[in-house]
């Protein structure tokens, strides 16, 4: 069994897609799970029942450990201790999730940095948030800043609107953070910030970029 997680989800989901990559080339049969779908049959019904073709199975299951739906579960994985599993969590599990599983671990972490540098997002704050970026590239990766920006943007336009009420599910210490720097923008700029990372996304993955992301990402910061 494979355990992969942390808040680094860039990294995460790249190693998982080729740790799923390896397994069909050696011509497994790959079976994907959402946690908040699981109950303790539909899991042992795809780790134990065999494959269509006779051959080998890849069972994936994304966020299962972070809302452990039953005690049995947790049981059932200590006792089969099921060397055919890959779990996938979306942030950092605390080790009391893991007691009685033996399993191997691929942790991904942040830079603390990011952050920082997501907290310097501002308007009128360009020159010094492009300071942060160009340290947080280098320490993390563009595609990184590019997804933890998008996703503040999203938070920041849902605490403008909504409060600290609509950010359900973050830390409270998360929760006042974003509200407050919310409040330092208004509507219109932040719609204006979340279009243009859905362009720059477009252009990326359309290949009509006029240059590498993090070269768009200087050019977005700046224009704060």
């Amino acid at each position: 069994m494979l355990i992969i997680h942390g808040d680094n989800q860039v990294e995460s989901r790249q190693f998982l897609v080729s740790q799923i990559e390896q397994a069909r080339a050696k011509g497994k049969e790959i079976v994907r799970l959402e946690g908040k779908d699981v109950d303790l049959e539909r899991l042992r019904q795809a780790l134990e029942n065999k494959s269509l073709f006779g051959g080998e199975k890849l069972v994936v299951v994304e966020n299962l450990l972070v809302n452990l739906p039953s005690k049995s579960i947790s049981k059932y994985l200590s006792d089969r201790q099921p060397k055919n599993l890959i779990i996938w969590e979306g942030k950092e599990i605390s080790q009391s999730k893991f007691k009685g599983l033996k399993f191997k671990e691929k942790f991904f972490k942040l830079p603390p940095i990011i952050f920082k540098f997501l907290d310097a997002v501002l308007p009128g704050n360009s020159r010094y948030s492009l300071k942060l970026l160009k340290q947080t590239v280098n320490q993390s990766s563009a595609e990184n800043v590019f997804y933890m920006l998008s996703r503040q943007i999203r938070y920041l336009i849902i605490a403008n609107q909504l409060g600290k009420k609509g950010l359900k599910g973050l830390h409270p210490f998360q929760q006042q953070k974003i509200a407050l720097q919310a409040k330092k923008f208004n509507l219109s700029q932040l719609l204006t910030i979340h279009r243009k990372l859905l362009y720059i996304d477009w252009q990326q993955k359309t290949g009509q970029a006029p240059m590498d992301l993090a070269g768009q990402l200087d050019l977005l910061v700046a224009s704060l």
